[in-house]
């Protein structure tokens, strides 16, 4: 037994731990229910982020550092019809994996697609990217850098936009009446097709394609006859045009074809050919046939540059006029032209596709 008067050190020893014990646990249980209430009011302020950002009318998808998907809009499923935005903040998939399920709805090769998206959201580059889909339309992605290392991907649906730019560059381009290049399309692309033609020495040769006694067509039978004598000769003259060749309304009823890897005796068959092809094949409204006359050219030393091959042919132009129309004449002879075999052909075979530019060396 302790002595009277004197404590025993072990019960005061075991007293004073459960007290810090227990101040321990009071101190702790308010810390814990601070963090409790912090988490809570964090998921909340997730869910309502959630909230509107599925309302946005853009696809969304969030990444992490690794490339996991983290979050992705309803709207993103609707785009693409893979990964519901539930199995995405449940599942985290691999954004790759989302490339390959999803190639099926965009008009891409798989095989290189998924490896250049993937190197291009690691990348982080800012510059947009719009992908084709299979279905028409057209999606302008950006990419957006996070502060934690990942990356937020924007889709938004720009058909309409892209759309309107073409539909822009076809006025630009595009004569309205005939579907053909417009004069200053056609001459942007035939100052190129000079260049080339000189850089490697091959022949060059321009048809200028005019309807004979197109006003009295006008006065005879009306203007939308003569709009449509306009659009027949041009349907016409695109049969006789390879896909390098280039084919224009160079201005009311005349029209202008450029013809790379053509000579002089080439040129002058197919205009003949032409020439013989429109005055068989009579408007079916009217039952007029219509005629041209063309004046061909083919570049030379003496000529500074297309304007000048252009100008040679208009000049034969003007002889074919001056010598009863409905024929063709040639700016190196100012002679008709020779003309074709019995049954209407020339060997188009000849006439070869422009010559390829040799592949650039591979610097050392």
């Amino acid at each position: 037994m302790p002595k009277p008067g004197l404590r025993d050190s072990g019960s005061t020893g075991a007293a004073a731990a459960n007290s810090r014990a227990n101040d321990t646990v009071v101190s702790l249980a308010p810390d814990t229910e601070h963090l409790r209430a912090e988490l809570g009011a964090a998921r909340q302020e997730l869910e309502t982020l959630y909230a509107a950002l599925d309302s946005v009318h853009s696809g969304l998808l969030i990444l992490d550092a690794e490339l996991h998907a983290r979050y992705s809009n309803p709207i993103l499923h609707d785009m693409f019809k893979v990964f519901s935005a539930t199995e995405i903040r449940n599942g985290r998939p691999f954004y790759g994996d989302m490339l390959r399920a999803a190639a099926s709805a965009s008009a891409v090769n798989l095989e290189d697609y998924v490896a250049r998206r993937l190197a291009w959201v690691a990348s982080g580059e800012a510059a947009a990217t719009d992908l084709n889909m299979s279905n028409g339309t057209v999606l302008r992605c950006q990419l957006a850098k996070l502060p934690n290392g990942g990356r937020m991907l924007i889709y938004s649906d720009v058909t309409d936009i892209v759309r309107a730019a073409e539909e822009m560059e076809k006025l630009a381009t595009i004569d309205g009446m005939t579907g053909i290049f417009n004069r200053r399309h056609f001459l942007a692309l035939a100052d190129r097709e000079w260049d080339r033609a000189r850089r490697y020495g091959r022949p060059l040769s321009f048809l200028m394609i005019d309807i004979d006694y197109f006003k009295a067509i006008n006065d005879r039978f009306g203007h939308d006859v003569g709009d449509r004598a306009i659009v027949h000769v041009a349907n016409l003259a695109g049969q006789y045009k390879r896909t390098s060749d280039l084919l224009a309304r160079i201005g009311g009823e005349e029209f202008g074809l450029l013809l790379p890897e053509t000579e002089a005796a080439q040129a002058e068959l197919v205009a003949e050919r032409l020439r013989r092809q429109v005055a068989q094949s009579p408007l079916a409204e009217v039952s007029h046939s219509a005629t041209v006359s063309i004046g061909v050219a083919t570049s030379d030393e003496s000529m500074a540059g297309i304007s000048d091959l252009i100008r040679a042919a208009d000049q034969a132009l003007y002889a074919a006029k001056r010598s009863g129309r409905n024929r063709v004449m040639s700016s190196v002879t100012t002679t008709d032209a020779p003309a074709l075999g019995g049954d209407g052909d020339c060997d188009m075979t000849q006439r070869r596709e422009p010559f390829e530019e040799p592949a650039p060396k591979a610097e050392t």
